[in-house]
């Protein structure tokens, strides 16, 4: 076993070993120190707070998911009286539901072809004379118009 003389030097042996690619000067005295103190460079047991997701909470949870099943996290939380992230993490891990944002879209017919035509004739000589940047495109299907305010 090679002897410790300083993180430096054993930063700079860990660089010939395996390149630019290694852990910092303060990670190896940290990890030494670990090491001198349990005989093993694992880390330490966590003094935190310990998870507190039970049985009850993940049931109570799942009832009320079973009744309104296109429920918002939020709703959720509110209605089985626990903290937010817990909820999402119930519902991420133990049900492994995907949180999504409803996004209502026009549907567009054959028949409005024509008329989205004379929309894009109608528009394009304002772009033309648009030269301020007050309006912005997003894509193809929106248009956004943004005001500037000229108090600042």
């Amino acid at each position: 076993m090679a002897e410790f003389e300083s993180p430096a030097v054993a930063k700079r042996e860990l660089q010939v070993e395996f390149g630019e690619q290694t852990s910092g000067v303060n990670c190896i005295r940290d990890t030494f120190e670990r090491f001198c103190e349990t005989d093993t460079v694992e880390d330490r047991q966590s003094s935190g707070r310990t998870r507190t997701i039970t049985e009850e909470k993940i049931d109570k949870v799942h009832d009320f998911i079973q009744d309104e099943p296109q429920s918002s996290v939020r709703t959720v939380v509110t209605a089985c009286s626990i903290v937010l992230i817990t909820a999402y993490r119930i519902m991420t891990e133990n049900f492994s539901l995907k949180p999504y944002k409803v996004q209502f879209v026009q549907e567009l017919y054959e028949e409005d072809l024509q008329d989205r035509v004379e929309m894009c004739e109608t528009l394009i000589p304002m772009l033309e004379n648009y030269a301020q940047g007050n309006l912005v495109f997003f894509g193809r299907s929106y248009l956004l118009f943004t005001w500037i305010s000229q108090q600042t």
